[in-house]
């Protein structure tokens, strides 16, 4: 494999993003511009995964208390995922707490559908 075809190689990043305290009313607030702001990045493939990290379960009657999210992400280097976070709504308006924030290189074993 030559150097060039190595260096355009992409991988998979696991991505914690955990919310700042109280963040959840701003959080609802910009969720439609999150989504689809994230939409071309998705259907590019760029983005494989995401969701919301939750307190516990949802319970009938309660609505979701979540604490922040996860995503997988297909990209060529740490730099490229943490540009497109940069750029995400949730980031811009201060929902998710980037002094908490990991980025790990991840190879999933396997993908099954809900």
């Amino acid at each position: 494999m030559s150097s060039a075809a190595i260096a355009l190689q992409k991988h998979e990043w696991i991505v914690i993003l955990p919310d700042h305290e109280g963040v959840l009313q701003k959080r609802m607030q910009v969720r439609p511009d999150h989504l689809n702001a994230l939409y071309p990045s998705i259907k590019s493939g760029f983005w494989k995964l995401g969701g919301a990290i939750l307190e516990e379960v949802i319970k009938e009657a309660e609505g979701p208390r979540i604490k922040g999210s996860i995503m997988l992400a297909f990209a060529e280097s740490k730099e490229d995922v943490i540009k497109a976070l940069q750029e995400d709504v949730y980031f811009k308006q201060g929902v998710w707490d980037w002094n908490k924030v990991q980025i790990h290189p991840f190879k999933s074993t396997f993908r099954q559908p809900l």
